[in-house]
């Protein structure tokens, strides 16, 4: 039998919080979500400013990460290139996910963890701060 770490509520919040850091040095009103491996919502945090369909696409972005152990990035880029087939991935998982950049699985020894989403900027801007999520994994 393998064991796996799992998140906790104060893992979730210390990505949150780094998310939140690098949001504000650019500037950015964003929501950003944080699910387990299984793709359910652990906490999800809107900024001021930020639409209210920015915190559906923060969840759905990694719901996305967190289902496939990859970042949503790499996912949007094989569908725009040599892989329109990925679109149904969505679909298929029943419950809302979005193969958009934005979305970064929480890796730790081999195991995804989960996954932090964030939306409401670019892609670039949106991906940045959740790579400064990433980063803050305990």
């Amino acid at each position: 039998m393998r064991q796996q770490p799992l998140l906790e509520l104060a893992d979730c919040r210390v990505i949150v919080a780094a998310s939140h850091q690098a949001a504000d040095q650019l500037q950015a009103c964003v929501s950003i979500a944080v699910v387990d491996s299984g793709g359910h919502l652990l906490l999800l945090e809107r900024r001021d400013g930020a639409s209210p369909a920015s915190s559906e696409a923060a969840v759905a972005k990694a719901r996305m990460a967190a289902l496939n152990a990859k970042p949503t990035a790499a996912l949007e880029a094989n569908i725009n290139g040599t892989r329109p087939a990925l679109l149904q991935l969505a679909g298929l998982l029943g419950q809302p996910a979005a193969a958009m950049a934005g979305g970064l699985p929480l890796l730790h020894n081999g195991n995804c963890l989960g996954a932090v989403g964030v939306s409401g900027m670019t892609p670039d801007i949106d991906c940045a701060i959740a790579d400064a999520g990433v980063a803050a994994l305990p």
